[in-house]
């Protein structure tokens, strides 16, 4: 929207309000119980939280006759707003500070938004209108994102991943594919391989009902072959500051590189398998890519399954917030889209959920979810979309562009570095490249090199002196990479005579870490967690062997102890593991996911034991366990 363009606000009698129909449920009585805001707002009615001097939401009753020192304490108030919301912020034109959405007039609304269009402009960022609805007592409240603009490299770019689990044959790559069907820049297209490479939500191509778009999610023949995903692809989906979906805002698809360039904001997706035979996978997948979110794909015509049960258990175990999709409502007829709902209503308000579902049908509604969903609320959206027609799907875009980023990234990229390797790979010319996620720190490169990291553990629990030597993220190389961002670095030993310092891919394995030497890690064998079993068919006592998994680590685990005789569903305990292949690399505050065919139940480790590294068998000490901190909390509760 051009700076000259004026805001013509909806014709009298149309409003946003929400109606008992908007809800899963009663909406009134799930409204009253949100612990963020009175009500989702939409209608004239809406009375809005306070507003708080932390965070990058601001309210503004008018932004009129603006001399120069107003404008310069307007400026360095957004700047604020902006650095709480790394890089976004959010205004409120026409409501006052205390949530009261008094509205404007049409002169006073548009000449609001040009005195916010030039304090965007002042520190370099853009504003995109995203809402405007009916105000309480006069004309119309303006809801505003301002987003600044990244620099050069990608430096500032804000980015948050969502992880997309469901049920088999839900839509859940065809979803993704249609969104981020971007031209792969690893290599050329062919002929054959432009076939699976239209997408929905990326190019604005909707599927042909057979499942076209989701094949640019596909990195494998058979899954091509069966439909089926069986490995964790991720996908972007980048917003320009206008808001705008960059993936397909040309004639033809854009690469990586372009999207990176011309994007304010990506969205990554993490497609996970939705088949039980690879449920490690998704497990895997869950814990090492760190997402932000979670989106639970649900087929209208399957209704809720078995995996869909398993997968919501996961991201509540993990503290994950999720919102829910549901595909194909152009093929399910009317009645059983509403079993569907009514089944995935059911679900989320139970015993062990306790999640307050709502069902997205305006944009009012989209953007009150996106804010309370990154707040913490126990709320979870609900879309009804279609990947053939295309309905709804311009809401779950507004959603995803409205989505804030995790705040507590920040607080990270001052620390040691700590980045956990989820894969690895040979590239001719460049060596062995690690591919993962920065949990914590910045690696930057100078002068083209990057700085002295630890490489480890190897099956023997020692690391390895490396250098970076080359960044790369999202397919692009850049200078630098913070915590909370995806990245793959290309790697050299830089200890040793020339025999040692030859670094190969059999080297190097998933759940292996990059640190800081200043941090002088040590493996371990064995460590102390806080436990709760959701489901066991029988007991679990001493000598029990289930699959652990922690970030990218993925090995089983005996084990060795426990505060209890006998562990069972619903019960807690403090139990000591020991890993029986290799030493690990774990810290304090990992969570845990132990697996046995299906997950069987959760944690959190609070003690990492360095006595047991050596392969010579120990006594189990009781005081470690007893050491470890309090019990963990009933899922559900």
């Amino acid at each position: 929207m051009g700076a000259e363009e004026r805001i013509r606000p909806p014709s009298p009698g149309t409003s946003n309000r929400v109606t008992p129909e908007n809800s899963l449920d009663n909406l009134n009585t799930m409204a009253a119980k949100l612990p963020v805001a009175d009500s989702l707002f939409g209608g004239p009615a809406e009375q809005l939280a306070p507003e708080c001097d932390e965070g990058n939401i601001e309210y503004k009753l008018k932004l009129v006759d603006v001399d120069d020192d107003r404008f310069d304490r307007l400026v360095t108030q957004l700047r604020y707003r902006l650095t709480e919301g790394l890089g976004e912020a959010l205004y409120e034109l026409g409501v006052g500070d205390d949530g009261k959405p008094h509205g404007l007039d049409e002169n006073d609304l548009n000449e609001s938004l040009s005195t916010l269009r030039r304090m965007a402009a002042a520190v370099g960022a853009e504003v995109t209108v995203l809402h405007c609805r009916e105000g309480r007592s006069v004309g119309h409240v303006i809801e505003a994102i301002v987003r600044e603009r990244p620099l050069d490299g990608g430096a500032g770019l804000i980015e948050l991943r969502v992880a997309v689990v469901g049920n088999v044959d839900s839509g859940k790559s065809t979803l993704v594919g249609a969104f981020c069907g971007v031209q792969s820049s690893r290599r050329p297209a062919t002929p054959s391989s432009r076939r699976y490479r239209a997408g929905v939500l990326t190019r604005g191509q909707l599927d042909n009902g057979r499942g076209l778009a989701r094949g640019h999610c596909f990195r494998h023949k058979h899954e091509v072959d069966n439909g089926r995903t069986s490995s964790v692809s991720q996908l972007t989906l980048g917003f320009g500051t206008n808001g705008s979906v960059t993936n397909y805002s040309s004639v033809r698809p854009h690469t990586q590189e372009e999207v990176l360039k011309e994007s304010s904001k990506l969205v990554t997706f993490v497609d996970l398998c939705g088949h039980e035979r690879y449920l490690k996978t998704t497990v895997f997948g869950l814990t090492g890519a760190v997402p932000d979110f979670g989106a639970v794909v649900l087929g209208a015509n399957a209704g809720v399954q078995k995996m869909t049960r398993e997968h919501i258990g996961l991201l509540l175990a993990l503290r994950l917030p999720f919102f829910a999709v549901i595909t194909k409502i152009d093929l399910a007829p009317a009645n059983v889209l509403q079993e569907t709902v009514d089944g995935l209503c059911k679900l989320l308000k139970g015993r062990n959920v306790r999640k307050m579902p709502y069902l997205v049908k305006d944009a009012g509604g989209c953007l009150s979810c996106a804010r309370q969903l990154a707040e913490g609320a126990r709320l979870v959206p609900v879309f009804q979309v279609s990947n053939v027609n295309g309905e709804n799907l311009d809401l779950l875009r507004l959603f995803l562009n409205a989505l804030p980023a995790r705040r507590d990234w920040v607080d990270k990229r001052n620390d040691r570095v700590e980045f956990c390797i989820d894969d690895a790979f040979n590239v001719p010319g460049v060596g062995v490249v690690v591919a993962g996620t920065v949990l914590k720190g910045s690696v930057r490169l100078t002068h083209g090199q990057g700085p002295v990291l630890l490489l480890g553990p190897d099956t023997t629990g020692q690391f390895k002196r490396v250098q970076v030597k080359g960044i790369h993220t999202k397919a692009v190389a850049v200078d630098e990479v913070r915590a909370g961002q995806s990245a793959s670095f290309a790697v050299k030993v830089v200890d040793g005579n020339k025999t040692d310092r030859q670094l190969k891919r059999a080297h190097v394995r998933k759940g292996m870490v990059l640190l800081d030497p200043e941090l002088k890690p040590r493996a371990t064998r064995a460590f102390a967690a806080e436990v709760f079993v959701l489901h066991h068919p029988t007991t679990i006592k001493r000598g029990y062997q289930p699959v652990v998994h922690a970030r990218t680590v993925r090995q089983v685990a005996a084990v060795q102890d426990m505060n209890v005789e006998l562990l069972r569903s619903g019960t807690r305990a403090r139990v000591r593991f020991r890993f029986q292949h290799y030493p690990e690399y774990l810290s304090p505050g990992t969570p845990i996911i132990f697996r046995e065919g299906n997950t069987r139940g959760i944690g959190v480790v609070k003690r990492v034991l360095y006595d047991d590294v050596d392969v010579k068998p120990m006594q189990v000490k009781k005081d470690a366990l007893e050491e470890a901190a309090p019990v963990v909390t009933p899922l559900g509760t």
